[in-house]
């Protein structure tokens, strides 16, 4: 997950970011990935995937209300939350359909409660991987992916869904860039698991829907307990 932090102000980027670090360690989640920018172009100019967007409105430049629009724009999935002083840009800020408001001075309960919403509504979403099978390019919904595995003796790996499976040269690393951290998990080398369709577990086997079964690595047991603990905990 990448996280974007865009303000002119240092000491509330640091704060952000500070809070966001709290947030995951607490929760015992793997930590994102935290980008700073300090104006609008600067961030509009990246060419990272802002998955969760922490937006000031009054900075020098193009102002965020015109910086998170066109953001969304090339990047419509983006969550975006606004954080100002200047509460008379509200109505602006929900024209283009932000997810949360926070006022400086940032209160840290309300931070954390409206980072633990984004999260959750990262992993609701998802989108779409594009998958080549025998010549042949699907697209597949990131939320029909029950696990992939990897078939070590002939060198492919099997992308199982709800309703259909697909077999693919493709490697678990290049499928593993494309699908939300939030929701999926790698247990194995040779498994990778959407923890929504986790129906049990032991400390070697993950149990999910349609009797799919995964190997769970010895030293990743304790790694995948806490991510799926958090993950539950993000969908209450």
């Amino acid at each position: 997950m990448n996280i974007l932090i865009c303000d002119d102000d240092s000491l509330i980027c640091d704060q952000i970011k500070t809070l966001c670090k709290n947030f995951y360690a607490e929760h015992n989640i793997s930590q994102p990935d935290i980008y700073i920018f300090n104006s609008g172009e600067e961030m509009l100019a990246s060419d990272l995937t802002p998955d969760i967007v922490y937006l000031d409105v009054q900075m020098s430049g193009i102002n965020g209300i015109t910086a998170g629009s066109a953001l969304l724009k090339s990047h419509p999935s983006a969550i975006i939350i606004i954080v100002t002083s200047f509460p008379e840009y509200l109505d602006d800020a929900m024209r283009f359909h932000v997810f949360r408001y926070i006022s400086k001075p940032i209160e840290t309960k309300r931070f954390m409660r409206n980072l633990e919403d984004a999260i959750a509504e990262y992993n609701s979403k998802g989108g779409s991987i594009n998958v080549r099978c025998k010549g042949i390019n699907y697209t597949i919904p990131v939320k029909d992916i029950i696990m992939i595995e990897v078939n070590p003796h002939c060198r492919n790996l099997t992308i199982y869904t709800l309703n259909d499976s697909y077999t693919t040269t493709q490697t678990l690393t290049s499928l593993k860039a494309m699908l939300p951290t939030g929701s999926f998990y790698q247990c194995h080398r040779c498994y990778i698991v959407n923890m929504n369709y986790i129906l049990s577990y032991t400390t070697s086997k993950i149990y999910l829907r349609n009797d799919f079964c995964a190997d769970i690595a010895l030293r990743k047991y304790n790694n995948f307990y806490n991510h799926y603990s958090a993950y539950l905990i993000s969908l209450r």
